[in-house]
């Protein structure tokens, strides 16, 4: 069983991440965990919204796909996630990139995990629109 990550933060964008599995991995053979890092302070203050934007995507998947939802504690979403894919032993994350500037760049926390995640392997979705 392959288990692969998808890092969300409940935007449109970050959901696109729900074909590339569609797409690359069998259902058969994947464990998907829905993740979404919070700072504690707004997990306190928002329990059921960050709940709901962790699930956002587990509908398109539930068809023949173990999935299940995380929301992980703290101030720094790109190590909270390599950190977490290395206890649970974490095949492979797909994410998108989340960059907005005229340059489309990585965004930091896909920045911070393509550099620190050397031991899975990570795919970086382009942005729609990127050429």
């Amino acid at each position: 069983m392959k288990k692969i990550l998808l890092p969300v933060d409940g935007s449109k964008r970050s959901l696109r991440t729900v074909e590339a599995v569609k797409q690359l991995c069998d259902p058969a053979e994947s464990d998907i965990t829905i993740v979404k890092v919070v700072s504690a302070q707004l997990y306190i203050n928002s329990m059921d919204e960050i709940k709901h934007n962790a699930e956002k995507a587990q509908p398109e998947l539930d068809a023949g796909y173990q999935v299940k939802t995380q929301v992980l504690l703290g101030s720094a979403p790109g190590a909270e996630i390599v950190e977490y894919a290395k206890e649970e032993q974490i095949d492979m994350i797909i994410m998108t990139r989340s960059s907005r500037g005229p340059l489309r760049k990585l965004g930091s926390v896909a920045t911070y995990i393509v550099r620190n995640a050397s031991f899975l392997d990570v795919i970086v979705m382009r942005e729609v629109g990127d050429e």
